[in-house]
């Protein structure tokens, strides 16, 4: 579960992540060494320097108290040799001449030490003196004094070397750690990689199946969240393309059906006519009637399957102009109520205002003639059809209501597939094509529309088609 909680994290997330840890541990290893080397390294410095200066005053009261003469540091041998090693240092000591007494080293004893520093201090024109060596050593020069006379000095040398190897233990450390968290976090930005190419491998794969026709195959949606995003819009893709293959193999089924019918017809009826050697001039009349239907029947679903194909090209001319859509609604009203009143069906339009929207006056036409004869063909007999026209300041609405026998619901989302039919004896018998809706929805879609159906099965149906006023291209 905690795995799949990481991967459901943006990938730049994750590298972003990882960037900052990388960061933050280079700040760290910085400010550490800073620390050490500043603030540690300067105590410690400090530390020695005070301790320094506190043994320096004991052997100061001490030489002066035993009697310090010219030769040597009298009783007090062994307190500067502990001294020394307390420090972990040297110390020298020095009489009036400039002679060394006293060296904790043993290497310039009784040699003679003369030069500035010590000379200051001797003749009283400092108190001490304090010097820090490049080479990380301190030292101190304190003078001896026996009632008010400077007798001697006292060279004290301590080494800062212990904190600076404290400091570089500590910074191997840091580096150490350091250099395991970088390298994990290499090793996570990596993975990430790995993964992300992983499944990219694994659409990569599925969209090769379905160059060769293989829509069916779905991708489990898991990885990082912009590859589950992507998987999720591929699985979407793939299974509207299924349902679109499926649709173009069902609608090749369709047309040949349709197309084969009618012939199948004239044909029954010619060969009847060619076997039937008494047929008189009446039969004849009759046959070729009918088979002159079935030449109509096959010339408008012909008509129509080719208005399908232009509209459904990309390239489909619209000749958009400024349109009088009460005056184009009452021109389909005026056609279709000879129909309605061979039937006795009442026809009702209403307008709430004037409106002018950019439109295809044809293919409009085309869409709304559809619906209007649809509401009177599919109506029951003495019914009613009533049209309204409402207008926003964006869309322009037409509702086309009728009393007919309806569409029940498990047809709804299949009314406007090319050649469905709910009742097929029906609209056969009504001269339908099964086209007619898909044409109307194809037209409203290129005018940036949409048409919605509410209808319960026996108590008639109602189209709402909503454009916009202004037409705007894509």
């Amino acid at each position: 579960m905690e795995r799949q909680g990481i991967k459901k994290v943006n990938i730049s997330l994750k590298l972003f992540i990882i960037c900052c840890i990388v960061v933050i541990c280079g700040a760290v290893i910085g400010v550490t060494n800073y620390v050490y080397n500043k603030v540690y390294y300067n105590e410690n410095k400090e530390a020695i320097k005070s301790d320094m200066l506190g043994q320096g005053r004991v052997l100061q009261e001490k030489l002066i108290d035993n009697g310090m003469t010219v030769d040597q540091p009298v009783n007090i041998n062994g307190d500067i040799d502990s001294t020394a090693a307390v420090l972990g240092g040297r110390i020298m000591v020095i009489n009036s001449e400039y002679r060394v007494i006293k060296d904790t080293y043993g290497e310039r004893l009784n040699s003679i030490i003369v030069n500035s520093d010590i000379i200051a201090v001797m003749s009283g024109e400092k108190a001490y003196y304090m010097e820090e060596q490049e080479s990380g050593y301190i030292r101190y020069i304190f003078p001896i004094s026996f009632q008010e006379e400077i007798i001697g000095a006292v060279v004290m040398t301590a080494s800062v070397d212990e904190a600076q190897i404290i400091i570089e233990h500590a910074q191997k450390h840091i580096l150490l750690f350091g250099g395991i968290v970088m390298l994990i976090c290499v090793l996570f930005a990596v993975l990430v990689g790995i993964l992300s190419v992983r499944s990219m491998k694994i659409m990569n794969r599925h969209m090769e199946q379905a160059k060769e026709g293989g829509f069916d195959g779905q991708i489990p949606v898991q990885g990082f969240k912009e590859m589950r995003a992507l998987t999720e819009n591929y699985n979407d893709t793939m299974s509207k393309l299924s349902v679109l293959d499926s649709t173009r193999q069902e609608f090749v089924s369709n047309v040949s059906h349709e197309l084969k019918t009618p012939i199948t017809s004239m044909k029954v009826l010619a060969e009847s006519l060619i076997q039937n050697e008494d047929a008189d001039l009446q039969m004849y009349k009759e046959f070729m009637t009918d088979i002159s239907e079935e030449i109509e029947r096959e010339s408008k679903i012909i008509s129509d399957l080719l208005t399908l194909v232009k509209m459904d090209k990309k390239s489909a001319e619209m000749n958009i102009e400024e349109i009088d859509i009460n005056n184009l609604l009452e021109i389909i009203l005026k056609r279709v109520t000879p129909i309605a009143n061979s039937r006795g069906i009442e026809i009702t339009y209403e307008s709430y205002r004037e409106v002018k929207a950019d439109a295809d006056e044809v293919k409009l036409s085309l869409a709304l003639t559809n619906i209007i004869e649809n509401a009177v063909k599919y109506n029951v007999d003495n019914g009613w059809v009533k049209v309204t026209l409402n207008s926003d300041h964006k869309y322009f609405y037409v509702k086309v209501a009728d009393s007919g026998v309806g569409i029940p619901d498990d047809c709804k989302e299949q009314v406007f597939e090319r050649f469905y039919r709910v009742d097929k004896a029906r609209s056969r018998d009504t001269g339908g094509t099964g086209l007619g809706l898909a044409i109307t929805k194809n037209v409203i879609l290129m005018h940036k529309g949409t048409i919605k159906l509410y209808s319960e099965s026996g108590e008639g149906s109602t189209f709402t088609i909503k454009i916009p006023m202004k037409h705007m291209e894509s």
